[in-house]
C-alpha cells in the first residue's frame, strides 16, 4: 500500500500512530493486529484491528469534525 498523500495538507497517518493512538485511548484493544485497508475514500485513513473492528481517521485535520455527523 502506498504512503503517497492524497492531500497537500494531508496528516501522516500509519499504522505505528494507530498502535500509539489505541494505547492512549482504548488500551484493551491496543494489542490487536493493526493493518492498513485499502479503500477507495480519499477522507479518512482507515485500518483493519483484529478480525472484527476498523480503525478511521481523517487524513486532514479539519475533517475530524464530520465524523461526530456520521
Amino acid at each position: 500500500m502506498s504512503n503517497a498523500k492524497m492531500h497537500a495538507n494531508e496528516v501522516h497517518v500509519d499504522a505505528a500512530l494507530v498502535k500509539r493512538w489505541l494505547a492512549a485511548q482504548f488500551p484493551r484493544w491496543a494489542d490487536l493486529p493493526i493493518s492498513p485497508f485499502r479503500s477507495t475514500g480519499t477522507m479518512n485513513a482507515i485500518y483493519r484491528l483484529g478480525d472484527h473492528l476498523y480503525v478511521r481517521l481523517p487524513r486532514v485535520e479539519g475533517w475530524a469534525r464530520d465524523l461526530d455527523k456520521e
